[in-house]
């Protein structure tokens, strides 16, 4: 079950010229709509991963993965009413076989906690995400449907630091160690489902010059870089240092450097 479906958004007040005026951020829409539509693969892993914990098994199959592939339904079906050219089934085929082959059981943290904190961060990555992709937007479904998302992100996040706390009494890792497991997570995002999901999506939209890996890349990166804009960092940086479990005295110290640190590693600035 899921909390909304496509039923609930209005896709009759969709400003089509408005959401077409932005190319940089429909592609980024489009490839958040490839990653959250392969949720499914990355679940498997972990409920595999997490089979010997039933209530965290059953949550991820249960609630976490309807979730995240209902998100994947809704922006899939705002791309194709933005972009009707756009040939989402074939894209989603051809990324799938990149994507796959990162979304192995190997990739997985050593230890329970430590696969908590990193799906903190994922998280993170993606409730900031559709934060600054509201902030943005001037549509007004497009912002209906990434505010949803967000607050189930949001909640998701929640859940995973649980689950961390969990595992953590048991595990009783450092500080130092967690922090080495955010900074490590942080640094993967830049590098994998983003660029391969946008690489796709310039395949998508350019077929023509899909073999010049320059313009691809360059393209890419320009998109990345347009996505900086109005990225909450304090909102990241905030996230971020919860799994430190820091005295709250401490965070207010903390949350100005780690937003510059998020924002180095991130964005690579």
């Amino acid at each position: 079950m899921t909390a909304w479906t496509n039923a609930d958004i209005d896709f009759a007040r969709l400003d089509v010229q408005r959401a077409r005026a932005d190319e940089s951020l429909m592609s980024l829409v489009a490839g958040a709509s490839l990653v959250e539509s392969a949720s499914d693969l990355y679940t498997s892993n972990l409920v595999e991963y997490f089979k010997d914990d039933p209530e965290v098994a059953h949550w991820l199959k249960t609630q976490w993965e309807p979730e995240e592939l209902q998100h994947g339904r809704a922006l899939r079906a705002y791309i194709a009413r933005v972009w009707p050219s756009f040939d989402w089934e074939q894209i989603f085929r051809a990324f799938l076989a990149d994507y796959g082959g990162m979304c192995l059981v190997e990739t997985l943290r050593p230890t329970p906690a430590l696969e908590m904190v990193a799906r903190c961060v994922v998280e993170t990555g993606t409730a900031t995400l559709y934060e600054a992709i509201a902030s943005r937007s001037q549509e007004p479904v497009l912002n209906d449907i990434v505010m949803r998302i967000r607050q189930d992100e949001i909640r998701h996040f929640k859940h995973f630091y649980r689950y961390f706390r969990k595992y953590q009494r048991g595990e009783q890792l450092g500080r130092l160690r967690v922090a080495r497991a955010l900074v490590e997570r942080v640094a993967e995002l830049r590098s994998e489902d983003a660029a391969c999901a946008l690489r796709h999506v310039f395949i998508g939209r350019y077929p023509d010059t899909a073999a010049d890996t320059a313009r691809v890349e360059s393209w890419i990166k320009n998109i990345s870089s347009d996505a900086k804009r109005g990225y909450p960092f304090t909102m990241a940086a905030k996230m971020l240092i919860t799994p430190l479990d820091l005295h709250p005295w401490v965070k207010p110290w903390l949350g100005v450097p780690v937003a510059m640190v998020a924002r180095m590693v991130v964005w690579g600035l």
